[in-house]
């Protein structure tokens, strides 16, 4: 065999080693990358076109999602900047990081929900922007239908993202007022990520009286009556786009002013005892089997602290995190409960916030907002 025969066959068998290597080098590099926080590989993403690739898969992306970790984000407008900040709130010592805010932050901008590590906000004018915190990607989505005189405590602005685990659909619902107002009638409207418009997919009488939550690819919300004494839970399945109603446990059950919360990944109801004048005055927790949604578990009974009268609503801002309970009853104050512990009392979960602030369960993602849309802010 001739030299030069021999350096051909040596250079194919090290041709073909390498490529053999390749997808022993890859899977060791993707499980790498599965470890390292979600910060860290907005980083990585730079580096070179290999990791890029390997970053941008979406299968990738939701597989990282999925081993990541739950967190706590607060959500406040400092109005004397006249800027927004998002930051997670990192241990229960009031460790805290800021990640990126929106590019289109006003005075009056707020969060609706969290879903996938994706900030779902609105301002007063009734506009929806989508903003990734951890990647810094934000998207301005078209206006709905029905935006004049929005504020995030009506429900002709109530919106609510979603995400179906079937279709690896991301949805937000917007319920908006009928034409006539006597009528109790509300409209709801949905748009999905990459589409273009808003599509009707029908009405509901009843109105809302909270925005809503979402849990495992359905938007519950409580929707009451004008001339009925009673509530119901309104039930939307994002994959079949469809309406269901729920009933309440039975009266004897609850009795309070109640609102929804998603502890554990399981719709709760939050139901609040007593009148702001009389102590002392509790939260019971009732938790709805994910499997017959039918039977609810009496799960917690929390003391609330006494503050002042007028902060003795129900809690909306009610998140599972770290083996505890999070409650926020007022605008710069959170509260925790620990359930191992033989105590019933909320406890100061970090000292008061300078600004105002709204709390969501947050994870921290790199869903890319330009796998769905082609104009993006970054």
């Amino acid at each position: 065999m001739s030299s030069t025969t021999g350096v051909l066959m040596g250079a194919k068998k090290a041709r073909v080693e390498e490529e053999d290597a390749r997808p022993l080098c890859t899977d060791a590099l993707t499980e790498v990358f599965h470890r390292l926080p979600a910060r860290t590989l907005v980083s990585c993403r730079m580096v070179c076109k290999s990791w890029m690739s390997v970053l941008s898969d979406m299968h990738f992306v939701y597989e990282h999602l999925r081993r990541s970790q739950q967190k706590l984000l607060l959500f406040a407008n400092d109005r004397a900047n006249d800027r927004s900040l998002a930051m997670v709130l990192a241990d229960a010592s009031g460790s805290m990081y800021q990640l990126s805010r929106p590019l289109l932050a006003s005075r009056s901008l707020f969060v609706h929900n969290s879903c996938n590590g994706l900030l779902c906000l609105g301002d007063s004018t009734g506009a929806v922007e989508l903003l990734n915190p951890t990647t810094g990607e934000s998207v301005v989505l078209p206006t709905p239908m029905c935006t004049a005189g929005s504020s995030q405590f009506s429900s002709c602005n109530w919106h609510c993202l979603g995400f179906c685990q079937s279709t690896k659909e991301h949805k937000i619902v917007h319920f908006y007022p009928g034409p006539h107002i006597d009528s109790f009638k509300v409209r709801c409207e949905i748009y999905t990520f990459g589409g273009n418009l808003w599509r009707q997919i029908g009405s509901l009488h009843g109105a809302p009286t909270d925005r809503g939550i979402h849990v495992n690819g359905v938007v519950y919300y409580l929707t009451r009556f004008r001339y009925i004494n009673s509530s119901r839970i309104n039930c939307l399945n994002l994959e079949t786009e469809k309406f269901n109603v729920m009933m309440l446990p039975p009266r004897k059950s609850y009795g309070g002013q109640c609102s929804l919360a998603e502890l554990e990944e399981r719709l709760c109801l939050l139901v609040v005892d007593g009148v702001p004048e009389a102590l002392p005055r509790t939260m019971d927790i009732l938790m709805l089997d994910n499997d017959d949604k039918q039977n609810w578990t009496h799960r917690y009974h929390i003391s609330l602290p006494w503050l002042v009268s007028s902060c003795y609503f129900t809690p909306k801002h009610t998140l599972f995190h770290d083996g505890k309970i999070w409650v926020q009853l007022l605008a710069r104050n959170l509260y925790c409960y620990d359930p191992s512990s033989t105590s019933e009392e909320l406890e100061t979960a970090c000292p008061e916030s300078d600004f105002p602030f709204s709390t969501h369960k947050f994870v921290e993602s790199i869903i890319p907002l330009r796998h769905y849309f082609i104009n993006h802010t970054q």
